[in-house]
């Protein structure tokens, strides 16, 4: 059963709640994200110097996990009731990059959760 546009939003409160980060990044809209079929699109702006292992980036993961219902991140919007949450492109694009994430192409491309990001989403602790 897909969550509500509101209980989508409770997750990731609760989960930025859980690490301190002080805000939330949670874009909803109606259709599919334009060109997040795309990996080249997800890594156009992220800067190099920017690392993966932040509460913001841990908050956010274990919140879109929790949204999907599983390991696998639509990469065009995780579908809720009516709508589509559209993850954070920067929190995503690190995460890929950094191989917490895998990158799975096709008509209905996804971000994959990996033994790395598996292990970090269950036991790691962030380093800011």
């Amino acid at each position: 059963m897909r969550l509500k546009q509101a209980e989508a939003r409770r997750v990731i409160d609760e989960e930025v709640a859980r690490l301190g980060c002080g805000f939330a990044a949670a874009e909803i809209k109606n259709g599919p994200r334009s060109g997040a079929n795309d990996l080249a699109w997800w890594h156009e702006n992220t800067p190099a110097a920017e690392k993966s292992e932040t509460r913001y980036n841990l908050a956010h993961l274990r919140a879109y996990v929790r949204i999907a219902g599983s390991d696998r991140l639509t990469a065009v919007g995780l579908p809720l009731d009516r709508q589509r949450l559209w993850m954070d492109r920067s929190v995503i694009s690190r995460l890929e990059r950094d191989g917490y994430l895998a990158f799975e192409p096709g008509l209905y491309a996804a971000f994959v959760l990996t033994e790395r990001g598996r292990d970090w989403l269950e036991n790691g602790q962030p380093e800011i």
